[in-house]
């Protein structure tokens, strides 16, 4: 259960609970006329539709965020009405005047108030989601663009590979072999050859996998934990110690370093390791960095590469249009980034000031 998802049902749903009340008080002392016996019923109506609004609301698949949202330009309107006709009751107490049922009479205003910054916040709602999908379909568009590259790389290579196995096959048929060394040599070829295939193979595995995480970033609005960054890492050490035996993994956290995340920030992080012990020097040196300011947790990875190009870091900073994929590294970049804005946070590429190398800085709310 989305504690948020409940307290932004709960608050629309007492909203109503709250006119309703109201209302009920004011049939039960007797109304004095048809139209404060009209007044009094559409408080009444407003009472129910808002208690009825929030289990419905709960329902929904608007996202737990935009549904407190929600909850909260109806809480404005409840608390901003309230406020005005506390004042224009109190000039005219002041002032002399008598207020015939001032309960009732400001209860259907703040009801109507309430009822159009809900209006109010859906429609901020929808705005946000169209924006959001905007920016799903470029994300879209920059993956479709890596996976045709890759698979088209891949068909290329593998109809290489298999027309010179069956250039091989067809010279070891014909008898033009050179004896036991071409055989030989045609053995470790035919091997090699495989295991470039196995290659294109778990390639394509991986950025199926990409993929899948992806979808799910797009589609999932998932409850968010405390995750603990410095743990994450040391589960994956051993990994990254196996893939690059030569290549070093240090790492520097000062103090508590959790971030409010899920499952697939370990994922982004691996990404942008991964990334650094590719594109390290020889041998790959990579050094990552935190520490926790004002409610953020600031992790920085550092290679002792090249650095990045001035394209590359023009992209993924999104000072150039994300069309220009020809100077990317890759899509593991990408999804990293896109991972950690789906958290709310962000990602940057810079260079070292102490050393060669390039310095990826990813922010994100601590838990």
């Amino acid at each position: 259960m989305d504690p948020r998802r409940l307290v932004g049902a709960l608050v629309i749903s007492l909203t109503g609970v709250g006119l309703a009340a109201i209302a009920v008080r004011g049939f039960a002392t007797g109304t004095t006329g048809v139209v404060d016996a009209v007044v009094t019923g559409v408080t009444l109506l407003f009472g129910v539709a808002f208690t009825v609004t929030g289990p419905l609301a709960y329902r929904t698949d608007v996202e737990s965020g935009h549904l407190l949202r929600i909850a909260g330009w109806n809480v404005l309107g409840v608390v901003a009405t309230s406020a005005v006709l506390v004042l224009v009751y109190s000039f005219q107490v002041d002032a002399g005047a008598s207020v015939a049922e001032p309960l009732v009479s400001g209860a259907i205003i703040v009801g109507v108030s309430a009822f159009a910054h809900v209006l109010i916040g859906f429609n901020d709602v929808r705005r946000i989601r169209a924006r959001r999908l905007v920016k799903q379909q470029q994300k879209a568009a920059v993956m479709n663009r890596f996976v045709r590259h890759d698979l088209r790389h891949a068909a290329q290579l593998l109809i290489g590979y298999g027309e010179q196995l069956s250039a091989d096959a067809g010279s070891d048929a014909g008898g033009t072999g050179n004896g036991g060394d071409g055989a030989d040599g045609e053995r470790e070829s035919a091997h090699d050859l495989g295991r470039r295939i196995a290659e294109i193979g778990s390639d394509l595995g991986d950025t199926q996998s990409k993929i899948r995480v992806f979808d799910d970033v797009l589609e999932r609005d998932d409850e968010r934990t405390a995750v603990d960054v410095p743990e994450v890492l040391e589960d994956g050490r051993d990994g990254w110690a196996e893939e690059h035996p030569d290549g070093t993994l240090e790492t520097d956290f000062d103090g508590e370093c959790s971030v409010s995340a899920s499952d697939h920030v370990d994922t982004a992080l691996a990404e942008l390791i991964d990334n650094a012990f590719e594109h390290g020097g020889d041998p790959p040196a990579v050094t990552v960095r935190g520490e926790r300011t004002d409610g953020t947790v600031r992790i920085d990875v550092l290679d002792n590469g090249d650095g990045f190009p001035d394209d590359e870091m023009a992209l993924i900073n999104e000072d150039r249009t994300e069309t220009q994929l020809q100077h990317s590294s890759g899509l593991g970049l990408w999804l990293a980034k896109w991972v950690i804005e789906h958290y709310d946070g962000s990602l940057s590429l810079g260079r070292r000031g102490d050393a060669d190398g390039g310095v990826v800085t990813v922010r994100l709310p601590a838990a």
